[in-house]
């Protein structure tokens, strides 16, 4: 059996204490390419606000990225991580652009847990969207496929707006009790928790069992636990049988995976049918206490499919804006993936 190999840089990112490593930072590598192309009532007077509409490109994992002008330097294209607990630069960019390095940090990713350099970022800016001086954790940028990304740090005061039909995105203030922005008659509500600046679907379910999903606009793959290829496994819940693959972390570890489509996730009576998924045992799912139970990361292979999708964090929701047939294309990307990738 060949083995299939799927690119998918997950950023579910946990910052632990500084360590205490004294390491030099390898030099860094030739700068990378760009990337290529429960609702609530309004309890105040309306507040108008200007919003930022961003274009974002599209690279071949549907991932998205956004031009950042860093320290009035720029613009360098970063991605969109709402799985992100922290914005990240890539080390070649803070090289060239000469920015002070600060304390190691301990990070957790999909390959297992990291130490890695920060660099102090003086501004970031994105149009009119604004974040302060930050210790920025710096990852290889060709690992990254970008020179940076942004994490839940800028949005967790705000709510994205990512338009896939016209490949645009809007970034909101928003406060709490505030309507969602879609409200079409096909639109699916779902609240959420947070943890630590993530949020997580409250009303996930496989075959009647609970499942905890975070939307991550980082992840090219949909990636589940352990726990939920087991769940899968036991409930014959998998489209097709399991094929080996492999997911690179943004360490530039190969992580080894499991895939195959989960016939039916039912995500607030709204059915995902035959939703492509990984299967890892990443370090990631412990750090945010989702490794006992089954959880998934809801990567942008899976996004795309719909119209629209609206990241609310302060207001803890996420909201759907349904395609037509959206269940026969995730059938038919998934299709369409297998015969490339071989089994």
């Amino acid at each position: 059996m060949t083995q299939a190999t799927q690119r998918s840089v997950l950023f579910a990112l946990l910052l632990a204490a500084p360590a205490l490593v004294g390491a030099t930072p390898a030099p860094p590598d030739p700068a990378p390419a760009a990337t290529p192309a429960a609702t609530g009532e309004v309890i105040a007077p309306p507040v108008v606000v200007v919003p930022f509409i961003e274009p974002f490109d599209l690279d071949a994992s549907r991932r998205m990225s956004v031009k950042v002008m860093v320290g009035g330097k720029g613009p360098f294209s970063f991605l969109v991580d709402t799985g992100a607990e922290r914005t990240v630069i890539a080390r070649e960019l803070a090289e060239r652009l000469g920015l002070a390095e600060g304390a190691k940090l301990r990070l957790a990713t999909i390959g297992g847990s990291a130490t890695v350099p920060s660099y102090r970022v003086a501004a970031l800016q994105m149009a009119k969207l604004h974040l302060a001086s930050v210790d920025a954790p710096a990852f290889f940028g060709r690992h990254i496929g970008a020179a940076g990304l942004i994490g839940v740090d800028m949005l967790e005061e705000r709510r994205v707006l990512i338009d896939f039909r016209k490949e645009s995105m809007q970034i909101l203030e928003t406060r709490r009790r505030a309507q969602p922005i879609i409200r079409d008659d096909d639109a699916i509500v779902v609240t959420a928790r947070n943890s630590a600046g993530r949020l997580i679907l409250s009303d996930a379910r496989l075959n009647g069992k609970r499942i905890d999903v975070i939307v991550d606009t980082g992840a090219q793959t949909s990636v589940g636990n352990m726990a939920l290829q087991r769940l899968v496994a036991s409930k014959r819940a998998n489209r097709f049988p399991f094929t080996e693959t492999i997911l690179d972390a943004v360490t530039g570890e190969s992580v080894p995976a499991m895939q195959t489509a989960i016939r039916r996730i039912v995500i607030n009576g709204m059915d995902v049918n035959d939703l492509p998924v990984a299967f890892a045992d990443g370090q990631a799912f412990r750090a945010l206490g989702l490794h006992e139970r089954p959880a998934l990361l809801l990567g942008m292979d899976s996004l795309s499919l719909f119209d629209r999708v609206e990241i609310d964090f302060p207001n803890k929701r996420v909201v759907f804006d349904l395609p037509d047939e959206a269940s026969r294309k995730a059938g038919q990307r998934f299709a369409a993936n297998m015969a490339t990738q071989g089994s």
